[in-house]
């Protein structure tokens, strides 16, 4: 059984959820630092034939705080107009009133931290395609945030008595197969692999947005074998 170890994004892309998929346990990495313009409060969606960036505002923000000190600036605007330029850009999607449903129910909650709103947006979205998987954040564990990057994924693989860690591909930058074999940790990294699909708007197909739109273009049953198009090595 393997373990998986990433931040927690609003609503990621398909990659973030075989990565999901490929893992028995996975953890949300919310107590490390939050980088300003990345993707863990923003992405992007289809809108009138091209990917149109939104992003959930903050409260300000310092160059220390981490995901899960990063609050949500829930204002006038924040979520009602997120909703109204989802709608418009979705309105032709076979399942957006499906998909919206499912969007509002994550926001209504209102969570003070942007690490429980993006966690709710991925839970929400597994718990829609009618699967099953515990998520655990990282500031719940006991294993502790003083040790190196390496060290500390390692240390959290152990805690569930696993020994396969599974990190994205981009990761084979940082981490070596033998480094973590010293440790007793199997390395895998997933190769994640982006089917295409009709996005309504009959010109190129527009890859590696929100999930959002897998969700408002199809339906359960291809998306769940969309989660296993990947590879492990």
């Amino acid at each position: 059984m393997a373990v998986a170890i990433m931040q927690p994004y609003f609503f990621p892309y398909l990659g973030y959820f075989q990565l999901v998929q490929a893992a028995d346990h996975f953890v949300l990495y919310d107590d490390v630092m939050f980088i300003k313009k990345g993707w863990i409060n923003r992405n992007r969606i289809w809108m009138q034939g091209q990917d149109f960036m939104f992003t959930i505002p903050l409260e300000k923000q310092s160059q220390n705080k981490t995901i899960r000190e990063s609050n949500v600036a829930w204002n006038t605007e924040f979520p009602s107009k997120f909703l109204v330029q989802l709608r418009s850009a979705y309105k032709k999607a076979p399942h957006v009133d499906a998909i919206m449903t499912l969007i509002e129910g994550v926001l209504v909650e209102k969570p003070i931290s942007l690490a429980d709103l993006a966690g709710n947006s991925i839970q929400a979205t597994w718990d829609y395609l009618g699967l099953t998987k515990k998520f655990y954040f990282s500031s719940e564990l006991t294993v502790s945030t003083e040790i190196g990057r390496a060290e500390r994924l390692i240390e959290i693989t152990k805690s569930f008595g696993e020994s396969v860690y599974i990190n994205a591909a981009n990761g084979k930058e940082l981490y070596t197969k033998p480094s973590f074999a010293q440790k007793g940790i199997d390395l895998k990294f997933i190769q994640c692999e982006l089917p295409a699909y009709a996005q309504g708007n009959g010109g190129a197909y527009l890859a590696g947005l929100s999930m959002i739109d897998v969700l408002m273009w199809n339906d359960i049953p291809r998306i769940r074998e969309m989660l296993t198009c990947y590879t492990l090595d």
